[in-house]
């Protein structure tokens, strides 16, 4: 078609490519170029045929009038500089790697700084369990926790219980630490259950105890101000401090109660899908892009898509159709 425009991918303008069609329909065109209009300004087919005999694609003779060039020969040519450009281009970029061990160094430099940056402080309840969110998701061996409240409120529970199943359900280790009152609260009692029958280690303590949690054994993390964990939290990386961490949650554990399943796990494992889950499947089967889905829930994307890979893993599919299919297929939606 004289209208569609085919030269666009080797950097021609609109109405270079146009006016290069117009010489190669009208050989050796010789009236002035004031005769073409593109509905455009003069101006602008000057710059087009200028750039026109700068890329090789038109010539002027005096005699013979504007002579295209063979296509075959000119559009060629364009290609070959493309790809030679786009060739730079990669060869550029692949170039940066060899900034790796250079960053590698600095990153080194900052790891024996005076100023520690094994210790990171986050602010902002939604900032901490992201960032908790995060921890739990790389968590591969073992996650330790001390739980200081009394009875847990819905609202912890209900952002606690992703993350704890998610590392159940993966073969990560749980050892959880909790008041004697917090698991005398029946809401508490039935999330505490859930989590024993499906494997994780639970036990309880009549005294306080500090708030921290332990991932893998390199990273801990504990609140900015005791009084108020949703102030803000503190990461730490720093091994000394991370090992004492651990020795201090050896000593509680080992004089802790444990505390047993009140009814085998068989009983209480198997198709058993949560609320939260529940919504997610349906969310999914409804919306076709994640931000909309995620905006629904009151999640962020990241978690959201968290979710979904949890869902997709324990069902056992390959993508999120065979997941809304297969939860339909067990009565799941």
């Amino acid at each position: 078609m004289a209208g569609e425009q085919v030269l666009s991918n080797l950097g021609l303008t609109a109405i270079e490519e146009m006016l290069y069609r117009f010489f190669l329909r009208h050989p050796n065109f010789a009236p002035d170029l004031d005769e073409i209009t593109f509905d455009t300004d003069r101006n602008a087919i000057d710059r087009a045929f200028e750039r026109l005999k700068e890329l090789g694609l038109v010539r002027y003779h005096h005699d013979r009038g504007v002579v295209a060039m063979d296509p075959v020969v000119g559009i060629e040519k364009l290609i070959e500089g493309r790809i030679e450009a786009l060739n730079e281009e990669l060869r550029s970029v692949s170039a940066a790697r060899t900034a790796i061990p250079l960053l590698l160094e600095d990153q080194q430099a900052g790891r024996l700084s005076p100023v520690s940056s094994d210790i990171e402080r986050i602010e902002g309840l939604d900032e901490i369990r992201a960032r908790l969110d995060d921890l739990a998701f790389f968590a591969h061996r073992e996650v330790m926790a001390m739980q200081p409240d009394g009875p847990l409120s819905a609202e912890y529970i209900e952002a606690a219980r992703p993350l704890d199943l998610r590392c159940l359900r993966r073969g990560v280790r749980m050892r959880t630490i909790v008041l004697h009152e917090a698991v005398a609260d029946d809401r508490t009692e039935k999330y505490v259950q859930e989590l024993v029958a499906l494997g994780a280690h639970v036990r309880s303590v009549e005294h306080s105890m500090e708030r921290m949690l332990i991932y893998d054994r390199t990273v801990a993390v504990v609140p900015m101000d005791p009084g108020n964990s949703a102030r803000g939290a503190l990461i730490i990386r720093q091994p000394g401090l991370v090992m004492s961490m651990i020795a201090l949650f050896d000593r509680v554990w080992k004089d802790a109660r444990p505390v047993q399943a009140s009814e085998p796990a068989a009983a209480t494992t198997g198709e058993h899908l949560q609320l939260l889950e529940k919504q997610i499947l349906t969310v999914l089967s409804n919306s076709s892009k994640d931000e909309i889905a995620a905006r629904e829930m009151g999640m962020s994307v990241r978690t959201f898509r968290r979710h979904v890979a949890d869902l997709m893993t324990r069902l056992g599919a390959e993508n999120r159709f065979q997941a809304a299919l297969l939860a339909k297929d067990r009565g799941w939606l």
